[in-house]
């Protein structure tokens, strides 16, 4: 969908308390399409499984040797443990329906990073300006297992413009506030 503006506006170490305020945040929104992105990180066998058997159709290819071009959709996994084994840590990513999919793949992730995106467009209200110019790149964003010391998920809120005021007011409505300037391209 292109290059966007991604305000953190939410960080915590409580999954659950960071999925609530995701839907929260996208509930503000008019949907686009009907299926979010996932993505995540499988590090273990187990994981891996997991994340398949969910994902059928994801695209899981090898986390560290993006060059080699081998890649296996969640049902052509190698059925050896040994042979999976070998292949991790594994990437998957897919677009999938929303609602059916969202808790089964919070259960299936392990220790590895996740995200999860809903798309949609932000209210045309005075206090969110972008949501007017141009409705492109607005979206939730749930950044799962980061690296941050002061929690580990990161809400964001996109923009296709820097618009510090909106995802001021957006933040807000969830009870978090902008944890940092805009960044570019997430």
């Amino acid at each position: 969908m292109g290059s966007s503006r991604a305000y953190p506006v939410f960080r915590t170490d409580d999954l659950a308390d960071a999925y609530r305020r995701a839907r929260l945040l996208s509930g503000l929104m008019k949907p686009l399409d009907a299926e979010m992105w996932l993505c995540a990180q499988a590090l273990t066998v187990p994981e891996a499984r997991g994340l398949a058997a969910l994902l059928p159709t994801g695209l899981f290819e090898p986390s560290y040797d993006w060059d080699r071009d081998v890649w296996f959709t969640g049902a052509e996994l190698p059925r050896d443990d040994r042979e999976l084994a070998a292949e991790l840590p594994l990437t998957v990513d897919t677009y999938a329906a929303p609602a059916p999919v969202e808790p089964a793949f919070l259960r299936a992730l392990g220790a590895g990073s996740a995200t999860m995106l809903w798309y949609g467009v932000w209210p045309s209200a005075p206090g969110i300006p972008s949501a007017v110019r141009d409705s492109a790149n607005q979206r939730v964003e749930l950044g799962i297992n980061e690296e941050h010391p002061d929690g580990r998920h990161t809400l964001y809120v996109h923009f296709t413009y820097a618009d510090e005021t909106g995802a001021a007011r957006l933040a807000a409505a969830i009870g978090g506030s902008v944890l940092g300037p805009a960044q570019v391209g997430r």
